[in-house]
């Protein structure tokens, strides 16, 4: 058992984590100001501009992230349908905790796991949070996954993940009586923060304040390791200078880039440009004014740009303007390239509708790629956020400490699921594997143009079940695969066909029509009886000798079948007709 934490060493151990990532908070801090949009200052006398790209780009990147589709699956490596619905039940049990997760996030007012986690990570460069199940005072189980803001997320590491892991806020007297259940002997209002640290490591959790008063004492979380999941976007290491005295505070602040990497600078070059324009505009609207007059006293009592005003002027006195300030060829120049370097290190104008005519399709998989650039760390730093969650939430499951739990939610071929899920049921499922994927119309079709292909012809490149869990990406292959059967079925057998229509109308309260074909199923299946026993029993009869005259069946000795008795069938719903009742049109004799 590890020795429990002491409320001094977790101070002491995120103080002096702050004080070596310390530029990269301050970056991070930075990048959160750029978003804000705090107004630029460009100086006294100066109409100032805050332009709003660095907004309107960080927003487009987080709602790509909130758009894409999470596909949460098991890659097949078995043709063992056992195994396979294993797989299918540890992939429901993953998106129905996840789910869970963000219904309590939901009944807290916050949002979800993906949206913090999405501007989390476009906007500090980082992704951190907590997974857990516990359970509440009624022994029922429940998931927690709580993104945390990277910024005030502290940790140490080895080898083997994560050593610890703190996460430091501050909140009011008020919020930590009511969270930990404790009573404070402070004064202490909205107005006064208090630093709170919630610790983890491997085996505890426990909660401290900046006093060094425990709010809550060292608790087994009940995870294999430290519950925490955390990581920077992108693929670039830490990096640490030839100077070791600066290493760390000249490198650390690169670790894990915001969106803002590229044009951070360029922000500020741009807003002092721009105001600077809007100031040489305002001066045109009130230019100075030149007066001309025997001594060099004149002035103006009115406004002259007041309309209706009215200047006396006496022989020899003058006014006119001082003329504007132009602005020369090379600030129009300069404003162009700041203008390029910023869409190169965002997004081209066209992803915000800017376009005035058609693109062709090579020049939208370039723009595409572009996009990529910058998307494709961000989605891959999402990923690595919910395999950690899913790992975190799959090794407390199988700890045997939790009773099976009711999950709920969609699958990834869009069929409701509620099912209850126990840990023995997911023991032996495959590794998951986690996707975001983003849902554009051309991305299905090309999907199952690919589908198609793989298939066609008298020898298919790939089996159906390799198609479906590798091009499709679909979920439970048997499923998809048994529905087929049944389509395919409903085509070339009419009774199929009359079965499906019967189970819809009947849902349907459409008892009128359920009767209708209830009958012509009955009819079919009498008919096909009929047709199966005469079959039967020809091949039965011995061959008639050339001449002789072949034998009469016996009514009295004709099977069931042939005397128009139909075999068992299903019980009729409820609201059908009897076997007995005539069919509507039918020839007489005919039921």
């Amino acid at each position: 058992m590890a020795k429990k934490p002491k409320a001094e060493e977790i101070i002491n151990k995120v103080e002096a984590h702050y004080d070596s990532t310390e530029p990269l908070r301050s970056r991070m801090d930075r990048d959160y100001s750029i978003y804000r949009l705090d107004p630029y200052d460009a100086g006294e006398d100066f109409h100032n501009y805050t332009s709003n790209e660095p907004a309107t780009f960080a927003d487009k990147i987080i709602s790509f992230l909130n758009a894409s589709e999470l596909t949460a699956r098991i890659p097949v490596n078995s043709q063992e349908r056992e195994q396979r619905e294993s797989n299918d039940k540890k992939e429901r049990f993953f998106i129905g905790t996840l789910r869970s997760a963000d219904e309590r996030l939901k009944m807290a007012i916050q949002p979800d796991v993906k949206s913090q986690l999405a501007f989390y990570i476009t906007l500090r460069g980082w992704y951190a949070g907590r997974a857990l199940l516990t359970k509440n005072k009624e022994g029922k189980t429940f998931v927690d996954v709580t993104p945390f803001d990277p910024m005030h997320t502290y940790w140490s590491s080895g080898y083997d993940g994560l050593i610890w892991a703190c996460y430091k806020t501050k909140r009011s007297k008020e919020m930590i009586e009511s969270q930990y259940n404790v009573r404070l002997n402070i004064s202490n209002d909205y107005e006064d923060w208090i630093e709170v640290y919630d610790y983890y490591d491997r085996e505890y959790n426990m909660v401290v304040l900046s006093s060094g008063k425990v709010v809550k004492k060292a608790t087994p979380h009940g995870s294999t390791s430290v519950p925490v999941f955390l990581g920077a976007v992108g693929a670039n290491p830490e990096i640490q200078a030839l100077n070791q005295t600066v290493a760390i505070d000249d490198t650390i602040k690169d670790y894990g880039e915001s969106v803002f990497r590229h044009n951070r600078d360029i922000y500020d070059k741009n807003n002092l440009m721009m105001s600077i324009m809007l100031e040489l505009t305002a001066r045109a609207r009130r230019q100075g004014l030149k007066i001309k007059s025997r001594d060099g006293t004149k002035t103006l009592d009115e406004d002259p740009y007041k309309e209706g005003t009215e200047i006396s002027l006496a022989q020899g006195e003058d006014v006119e303007p001082l003329g504007l300030m132009e602005m020369s060829r090379e600030t129009g120049a300069f404003l162009g390239l700041l203008s390029g370097e910023l869409q190169r290190g965002a997004l081209p104008h066209s992803i915000y509708g800017e376009l005035q005519f058609q693109l062709s399709g090579f020049a939208i998989n370039t723009l595409r790629q572009g996009i990529n650039s910058i998307l494709e760390p961000r989605i891959k730093a999402l990923e690595a956020a919910y395999t950690r969650i899913c790992m975190l939430l799959n090794d407390q499951y199988l700890t045997d400490a939790f009773d099976a739990m009711e999950l709920s939610g969609e699958d990834m071929n869009r069929n409701y699921f509620s099912e209850e899920i126990t840990p023995d049921a997911i023991r032996n499922a495959g590794d998951i594997v986690i996707k975001f994927v983003g849902q554009l119309p051309e991305d299905d079709m090309s999907k199952m143009s690919m589908a198609q292909m793989a298939r066609e012809g008298q020898s298919p490149l790939l089996p159906d079940l390799f198609i479906r869990d590798k091009i499709l990406g679909l979920q439970d292959g048997d499923l998809v695969d048994d529905a087929i059967k049944e389509q395919q079925a409903e085509r070339v057998l009419p009774e199929a066909t009359l079965y499906t229509l019967l189970s819809a109308t009947e849902n349907r309260g459409r008892d009128d029509l359920a009767q209708f074909y209830y009958g012509e199923l009955l009819h079919i299946l009498r008919q096909k009886e009929m047709e199966r026993q005469q079959a039967q029993q020809a091949m039965q009869q011995p061959q008639t000798p050339e001449g002789a005259t072949p034998p009469t069946a016996d009514p009295r000795v004709m099977p069931n079948a042939m005397m128009g008795v139909p075999p068992p069938t299903p019980t009729p719903p409820q609201g059908t007709v009897a076997p007995e009742t005539p069919r509507p049109n039918a020839q007489e004799g005919e039921i």
